[in-house]
C-alpha cells in the first residue's frame, strides 16, 4: 500500500463522508450506480435532492426498467446533461433482460453499458462489491495532479494516460471501497479546485505541490475558450382558451434531448410570423415577455418568449399548472411565470 493510500485511510476512519443517502451496509449497488451517474458532472450538494425523488419514484432497478422514459425524464429535468437519464433507463432495461434484474459484477459487463466510462465502473466495482479498481473523477485528478506535480491538462492523452497510471498504481488490494470513497472525499472537502485548504491535509507531507508551493498553480488550467452568447432563438409560448401550452417533444440528441419544449424560431419579426402561420393559421401573438439568458457550459442562450394565443388546439397541448412531463429548466421558469 502507498503512503498516499495509507494516510488516506488513516483520515478517511474520522473525516470521510459515511451518510451520504446511497451510502449503505451492504452496499446497494442500485444505489451506487445511480449516485456515481447522477454525479458525473454535478456536485454532490445537487445530486442529494435528486436522488431521494429519484429513487422514491424508482426504488429499484425493475422499477427503473418498467417505467416510460417520459416519467424517467421528468424526475431528471434541471439536472442537466440528459443522455445520463436516458442511458440510465436503457441500462435497467439491460440488466433486467440479460442479467435477471441483479447488475454484474465484473468490470467489462459494466464499462459496456450505456453512458457508463472506466471510471464509473470503477466506483460501482469499489464501494458496490469492495473490488479493487481505480477511479479517475474529476477529484482524483486534481489531488493527483497536485499530489505528483504531473505536468499538463486533463485535455491532453498523455496526461490522461499518466494519470490513470497513478490512479492504479495507488489503488490498495484490501479495503478499496474505503479508499475510493476517501479519494472522492479528500477531493470534495480538502484539496479542492480553489483554495486548497493544505494545512489540514492528510497527504500533504508527501504532496509534491504544496513542498514545492506550487498548489495553486496544479493541476494546469486549459486555455479558456470565450463563451459564446447566441442570441438568435425565440421560445414561442402557445396558448389556447383552455389555459394549456403547447409542448413538443426534442430529439433525443442535442440540447434538452428527450425533454418537452416550446416551439422555438431564429429571432427576427418574419421569421416569427411564419412560424406562428405554420402552427395555426388563426394563432395571434398577444405580448412579448421579458428577455432572459440561460447559462450553459460552453455558450449563452438569450431567450425571448412571445405569448401567442391558438385556438382550437388539441394535439400536444397540456396544463400549464399541473404538468408532468420532464422539461428544461428555462421552461419551467416560463411556465411558472404564465
Amino acid at each position: 500500500m502507498t503512503e498516499l493510500a495509507r494516510d488516506l485511510l488513516h483520515w478517511f476512519k474520522n473525516n470521510g463522508r459515511k451518510n451520504l443517502p446511497w451510502q449503505s451496509s451492504p452496499p446497494n449497488v442500485y444505489h451506487i450506480w445511480l449516485s456515481e451517474v447522477m454525479l458525473q458532472q454535478t456536485q454532490v450538494i445537487t445530486v442529494i435532492d435528486y436522488f431521494n425523488r429519484f429513487i422514491t419514484t424508482f426504488p429499484d432497478i425493475e422499477a427503473l426498467a418498467s417505467a416510460k422514459e417520459d416519467q424517467v425524464m421528468s424526475k431528471w429535468a434541471g439536472l442537466g446533461y440528459y443522455s445520463r437519464a436516458r442511458n440510465l433507463h436503457k441500462t435497467a432495461k439491460i440488466v433486467v433482460s440479460e442479467y435477471n434484474g441483479i447488475f454484474p459484477k465484473t468490470y467489462a459487463a459494466i464499462v459496456a453499458f450505456p453512458g457508463i466510462g472506466p471510471s464509473t465502473a470503477g466506483a460501482i466495482l469499489s464501494l458496490g462489491g469492495g473490488i479493487s479498481a481505480p477511479i479517475l473523477d474529476g477529484n482524483v485528478k486534481r489531488t493527483l495532479s497536485r499530489y505528483h506535480k504531473v505536468e499538463g491538462h486533463y485535455s491532453s492523452s498523455l496526461v490522461m494516460k499518466e494519470l490513470w497510471r497513478l490512479a492504479k498504481q495507488h489503488t490498495p488490494q484490501t479495503k478499496n471501497a474505503e479508499y475510493t470513497q476517501a479519494m472522492m472525499d479528500i477531493g470534495a472537502t480538502i484539496c479542492t479546485p480553489k483554495n486548497p485548504l493544505c494545512d489540514n491535509c492528510p497527504i500533504a507531507e508527501h504532496c509534491e505541490a504544496f513542498l514545492a508551493k506550487e498548489q495553486n498553480i496544479f493541476p494546469h488550467k486549459k486555455t479558456k475558450k470565450q463563451r459564446v452568447s447566441k442570441k438568435n432563438i425565440a421560445f414561442l409560448i402557445f396558448q389556447n382558451e383552455k389555459q394549456e401550452v403547447f409542448l413538443k417533444k426534442r430529439p433525443n440528441k442535442g440540447i434538452w434531448g428527450g425533454l418537452w419544449s416550446f416551439e422555438e424560431c431564429e429571432d427576427n419579426d418574419e421569421t416569427i410570423d411564419l412560424e406562428v402561420l405554420r402552427h395555426n393559421e388563426n394563432a395571434k401573438i398577444i405580448m412579448s415577455l421579458p428577455k432572459f439568458k440561460h447559462v450553459f457550459t460552453h455558450f449563452t442562450l438569450w431567450i425571448n418568449p412571445i405569448l401567442i394565443r391558438s385556438p382550437g388546439g388539441s394535439i400536444n397541448y397540456f396544463s400549464a399548472s399541473s404538468l408532468s412531463l420532464g422539461v428544461p429548466a428555462p421552461v419551467k421558469k416560463m411556465l411558472q411565470e404564465l
